[in-house]
């Protein structure tokens, strides 16, 4: 629809005389050199145009303009799709048509000249757009802004005595995003040193060249002092340039700090510049009709360190392809030690990768041999990337005796290389270590103090903010803990359960467990056949783990209440997520977090003192009286 509407006022305006402001394109204003860019759907490049009003050498880089009022067209060639560029001139609109067709076999991208061969006395506004058109010349893209621009007067006289060629045009003032009026003029041998004649210069100056209105008094005496001092302090094909460009944003300095030479080495006449200063030493063109290259280094981009982002570039001559190369500065958001790398830094096609997060500027230039090379920047951005960290142990579930040392060890990846690693271990017992990581790893040991089920943490972050981390649990077990037994019933489960360490050095506990609770089947009554582990901790939670014939069940006691977890043991030496049953569906399964359910109706015994051999049980009548004779153990010495 933005296409259609655009082609119906284009196609208006231009039947009318008239140069519209295409709907779906703002207008936004430019000093000369502007430009205008043309990417498809996805945002990749197919045009680019610039326009040059003056006859002037870039300030950026030196290169020679390609002419009064004129402009330069980059397009990617060969895609069926043929570069229009459209701008008014005086009442009426011009239109130039340019081809399609590619110079290089196997190489997609054409620079074009347009001269409009139009130079007024005095400057006059002008506004122009790119677009593209099919063979049929209906519209398919058009460029991002619909520009303001100035038509740079010009003057040309071989009889001059002073200089054969001058233009009054708008351009911009170095860095203060301000543009300025600028008479530039390419002087003649004679009039280097002719200090002396300024006046009558300056005066043949205006006359073939008036400046606009709208110049001070102040920005007039401005300019007459940069003539007088090029005149005295220019030297021909060493300093000074081709042109002399009198701008008119430099201040009004006393004639004394013009002239005087110690004052002169420092602004060259041009005080008051921000930015780069015009080449000392003149561009060599040896063909004045051999335009400099043009280049688009594409859209600014971001990705990820470590990863390729794509660069879209484009460089052209006219002559066909220039020899290109990319380079890369860092911003001030880099971390020092980071590089960076082009696939391939001489197609204006590759990827950039980056060590380490932050800003970068790429920058395309082009060198076709005869100007100077040209150049054109994108910012890149790229992301931090947080380290992937993997937990190698200790193993979920895995057992150790209280005091004995756990040993943690991770392993990291990271795709930002400059990036510095700190590991941090929780170990769930108010005690944590933080350490710098070494060759992506993260190793550390532990002693517990105390009996437990500990989720230890171990997490790795970058010097950038991003982190990873993982868990496991340890089961840590003392032998001198005392005793656990009891029976009851809870929500609808019964169980008994005696169990203890016989020594100080047991490694698995004697005793006990019967458990009876309803499944989907009816009810389950699991007999233990082995005993695991028990944990009993200082402040009164204790938790038994073992087998029957085909299932696995845990119990965690704590004083009045009991969980229980069934699963049969086809799933595993550890209760899975969704077991055959449990008292706390869905509670965790550390015993701090266990949750357990008040017993309604039994007696619990929990003693953390280390009592020498195990106790008997006596029967409490009702439910679970007959259940202890069944195990065909013996619980006493």
């Amino acid at each position: 629809m933005r296409r259609r509407i655009l082609r119906t006022l284009v196609t208006l305006c231009t039947a009318l005389g008239l140069l519209a402001l295409p709907t779906g394109l703002t207008s936004t204003a430019h000093a000369a050199t502007s430009e205008d860019v043309v990417r498809n759907e996805e945002g990749h490049f197919l045009a680019k145009a610039e326009f040059n009003s003056g006859l002037h050498y870039y300030h950026e880089n030196g290169k020679p303009g390609p002419g009064v009022n004129s402009f330069q067209v980059l397009d990617r060639c060969g895609d069926g799709l043929i570069p229009k560029v459209t701008w008014t001139q005086g009442t009426t609109t011009r239109v130039a048509t340019l081809t399609d067709e590619c110079l290089l076999p196997g190489f997609p991208f054409r620079s074009h000249t347009v001269k409009t061969g139009y130079a007024p006395e005095v400057m006059e506004k002008t506004t122009w757009y790119v677009s593209l058109v099919d063979a049929n010349g209906e519209l398919k893209y058009a460029g991002d802004a619909f520009l303001e621009d100035w038509l740079g007067s010009y003057s040309h006289d071989t009889e001059s005595e002073f200089f054969v060629h001058s233009s009054v045009y708008r351009d911009e003032f170095g860095d203060t995003g301000r543009d300025t009026v600028i008479a530039s003029l390419v002087p003649t041998t004679e009039a280097y040193g002719r200090v002396g004649s300024v006046n009558e210069v300056w005066d043949e100056l205006l006359e073939r060249t008036p400046l606009p209105p709208g110049i001070t008094a102040d920005q007039n005496e401005s300019m007459l002092k940069q003539l007088a001092c090029h005149l005295l302090y220019a030297i021909p094909g060493k300093t000074g340039g081709p042109t002399w460009d009198l701008e008119a944003e430099h201040p009004n300095i006393p004639w004394e700090e013009v002239l005087d030479p110690v004052e002169v080495r420092n602004h060259e006449c041009n005080w008051g510049f921000i930015g780069d200063r015009l080449p000392t030493i003149p561009p060599v063109n040896g063909d004045p009709d051999d335009a400099a290259p043009m280049v688009h280094a594409g859209r600014d981009v971001s990705g990820n360190e470590g990863s390729e982002v794509r660069l879209d570039g484009a460089a052209s001559d006219d002559s066909g392809r220039p020899a290109t190369e990319w380079s890369y500065t860092v911003g001030d958001d880099v971390d020092a030690g980071t590089t960076c790398a082009f696939t391939d830094k001489t197609s204006v096609d590759t990827a950039f990768t980056c060590t380490d997060d932050g800003t970068f500027t790429v920058t395309l230039t082009a060198d076709d041999g005869v100007n100077r090379p040209v150049s054109d920047s994108a910012r890149v951005t790229v992301r931090n990337v947080a380290p992937a960290l993997t937990l190698k142990g200790p193993e979920n579930w895995s057992v150790h005796r209280v005091g004995g040392e756990v040993g943690v060890r991770a392993t990291f990846t990271d795709p930002g290389s400059n990036d510095t690693h700190t590991c941090k271990v929780t170990w769930d017992d108010g005690q944590v270590s933080t350490f710098d990581a070494k060759d992506g790893v993260c190793d550390a040991g532990h002693g517990f103090g105390r009996a437990g089920m500990n989720t230890i943490k171990v997490a790795v972050a970058d010097d950038d903010g991003g982190s990873d981390a993982e868990e496991t649990m340890v089961v840590v077990y003392d032998p001198r803990a005392g005793l656990l037994t009891g029976l009851g019933s809870v929500d609808g489960s019964a169980f008994t359960v005696a169990s203890k360490y016989a020594s100080a050095s047991s490694t698995v506990p004697a005793g006990a467990v019967v458990l009876d609770v309803p499944t989907h089947d009816g009810r389950l009554k699991v007999v233990s056949t082995k005993l695991e582990w028990l944990v009993i901790t200082p402040d009164g939670k204790a938790a038994v783990k073992g087998e029957s014939v085909d299932h696995g069940f845990l119990g965690y006691a704590q004083a009045g209440k009991f969980r229980g977890v069934v699963w049969p043991l086809s799933a595993g030496d550890v209760p899975p997520e969704n077991p055959l049953y449990d008292t706390s569906p869905g509670a965790s399964w550390d015993l701090d977090r266990a949750q357990p359910k008040a017993v309604t109706a039994g007696a619990m015994v929990i003693d953390s003192g280390w009592i020498p051999g195990l106790p008997k049980l006596p029967g409490t009548g009702g439910l679970l009286d007959d259940l202890l004779p069944r195990t065909g153990l013996e619980l006493g010495h």
